[in-house]
């Protein structure tokens, strides 16, 4: 006989089901403890519990004196391979450029294969507003990393985004080793990798993608840490 599944258990797959099924997106606001238990038919505790370990799974997260939110990277550690514990922070990103240009040229290139319309329209405004950081002094990591994993979700492959923010933890790395040095290039280099998907050129992209990277490793070899 099967074990039966505790309360609990059942609100997570609940509210699991619900993410995978998009009644609840990425960045969406949690209704309150008091609200799901009482939309749930369960006690406060057992809501609680599950919050907890759905916090633990990395399906939602909690903003101190905000709310629980869904994560914008569902299941996806912060620091899954604890680049904050190694010290060598140049060799670092050196090796994180390696892995790049194994991967990233790949990934526009089937992008440019398979984008739409729609998806050149979401890569041009997220450009934009890297761009409106840069030019405000501000640390374009976040925008630039959405371009990044906008680019991942056009191959088409569900594991590539997966892997993504787990690599792209080398933006803000990459900001900080090159002190910001790197601005103008990142423009020119995002602009032609996206003119490259808008024209559905392969090669044209993979190309822009690998100067986009050797320009970030030339510029980190030359930096003093």
């Amino acid at each position: 006989m099967a074990k039966r599944k505790s309360l609990t258990q059942q609100i997570v797959e609940k509210l699991t089901e619900e993410v995978r099924d998009g009644a609840l997106r990425p960045g969406d606001r949690i209704p309150n403890e008091f609200e799901l238990a009482e939309s749930m038919n369960v006690s406060r505790s057992t809501v609680r519990e599950a919050v907890k370990q759905l916090v633990s799974a990395n399906i939602f997260e909690i903003r101190r004196g905000d709310g629980t939110y869904v994560c914008k990277h569902v299941g996806i550690a912060k620091d899954p391979l604890g680049f904050q514990f190694i010290s060598d922070k140049k060799k670092l990103a050196l090796d994180l450029c390696e892995l790049r240009l194994v991967l990233e040229p790949w990934i526009v290139r089937k992008a440019a294969e398979q984008a739409t319309d729609e998806d050149i329209a979401e890569m041009e405004r997220l450009q934009a507003k890297v761009e409106e950081y840069i030019t405000a002094g501000e640390n374009h990591a976040e925008p630039d990393l959405a371009l990044h994993m906008h680019w991942a979700k056009c191959t088409g492959n569900t594991i590539v985004p997966k892997l993504i923010p787990i690599l792209m933890e080398a933006i803000p790395l990459f900001i900080e080793v090159t002190k910001r040095s790197l601005l103008e290039p990142t423009i020119e280099t995002h602009r032609a990798i996206i003119e490259a998907i808008r024209n559905h050129d392969p090669e044209a992209a993979a190309a822009a993608m690998e100067r986009h990277i050797i320009l970030n490793r030339e510029s980190i070899i030359l930096t003093d840490l």
